[in-house]
């Protein structure tokens, strides 16, 4: 499970775990509300969870909102080929960010338990396996270009150049 969306599972299933025992004790309801003890606990039922839901889960999700929506953005405006090494050694490589993929998967969890996406991100996510089919053609393609490349003699690059 991608990072945000798993620390805001990980908080959802705390406050349900805290939440099973206080459930119990709505059955009798005079425990919460009579006694002292129960009346904190149920204080503190609604402290933490107010603290998971609104601190935790708000301001993490509202950091990936505006963090991944121009990060994405610009990995897509990257050129998809790029040249790594000089003369004889020169190869391509396909340029696409695995961090892009991240963000496609943290789209999917986050949208999944109810979050409001940005519409560009869910563009980018609908998107993923036209993506991923485009990528592995292109590193198909380079791998056969490459080979091609190291089977040439000196002279034959220089021509080919």
């Amino acid at each position: 499970m991608p990072p945000n969306s798993g620390s805001i599972a990980w908080a959802r299933s705390i406050i349900t775990r805290i939440k099973t025992p206080i459930d119990k004790f709505k059955t009798k309801p005079d425990i919460l509300t009579k006694y002292e003890e129960g009346v904190k606990s149920a204080q503190d039922y609604v402290r933490i969870a107010k603290n998971l839901t609104e601190g935790h889960e708000a301001e993490l999700f509202k950091a990936w909102k505006s963090d991944n929506t121009t990060l994405a953005i610009g990995m897509l405006k990257k050129p998809i080929l790029i040249k790594i090494g000089e003369g004889e050694n020169r190869r391509y490589k396909v340029n696409f960010d695995p961090k892009l993929k991240v963000i496609i998967r943290e789209a999917k969890f986050l949208d999944r338990i109810g979050k409001d996406i940005p519409n560009t991100i869910i563009n980018i996510a609908l998107q993923e396996k036209d993506y991923m089919h485009h990528i592995d053609k292109l590193n198909q393609l380079l791998r056969g270009y490459n080979s091609a490349l190291q089977q040439l003699r000196p002279v034959e690059k220089g021509l080919l150049e």
